[in-house]
């Protein structure tokens, strides 16, 4: 069954999901804690951790698949791994790390900086990256609408440059997001099953590759 099918089909399994979920930092589709492939400022609390398995179906290459665990070791900072394997081949394990300097407030974004792939299975990446909400929730027939969320960071290695992005969640359990992760725009949802479990789609380069996951979030 191709990953197309499969996030049709999962799409309507949340759809009938009566099921409310809360806010988490979820893994990306690259394993650490963020949107669709770019981090955000957010980092797990103390003693949560989060496991996360996602499908990338790639028009030009191999597709691949990446499992990801990341827990908060002591207030603001979150380490993880993640392991990347394409079809038929080798695959890599990077080892991330963020920390939170300044939580969000009011007035002030959220900042954090971090490391991703220390090891350099792949290419080492440091960034640095701000969150902050703008504007009024809106209340709607399906729930309410948090308000806009931005996402603006920098980075070397994988990042190479300027990255961005913005998301938004209705009724605190379907959350929609894009971004720009400093070379293609990609897109993304998730949908909360629960309060710990939670489906990913994602669109990469538009829409020329697709993915599919699933991450379960919880304290010790």
């Amino acid at each position: 069954m191709s990953t197309r099918i499969c996030l049709a089909l999962l799409c309507l399994v949340a759809a009938g999901s009566m099921l409310v979920g809360t806010a988490v930092a979820a893994p990306s589709f690259f394993g650490y804690t963020g949107l669709v492939a770019i981090p955000t400022a957010d980092s797990l609390d103390k003693d949560e951790y989060n496991l996360g398995i996602f499908t990338t179906n790639v028009e030009e290459g191999a597709d691949f698949t990446t499992y990801a665990a990341n827990m908060g070791i002591v207030p603001n900072l979150e380490v993880g791994f993640t392991r990347i394997k394409p079809d038929k081949a080798s695959g890599e394990t990077w080892i991330n790390a963020k920390y939170t300097f300044t939580p969000e407030t009011s007035g002030n974004p959220a900042i954090a900086g971090g490391v991703v792939d220390f090891t350099d299975e792949s290419e080492t990446t440091a960034y640095i990256v701000l969150s902050k909400a703008f504007g009024h929730n809106v209340q709607t027939s399906l729930g309410e609408i948090t308000t806009p969320r931005f996402h603006i960071g920098v980075g070397g290695g994988q990042f190479d440059g300027v990255f961005g992005g913005v998301s938004a969640t209705l009724g605190d359990r379907f959350t929609v997001m894009a971004e720009y992760d400093s070379a293609d725009v990609n897109w993304g949802a998730r949908m909360a099953l629960s309060d710990e479990l939670r489906i990913h789609f994602g669109g990469f380069d538009g829409l020329d590759d697709v993915g599919l996951g699933i991450s379960f979030n919880k304290y010790l």
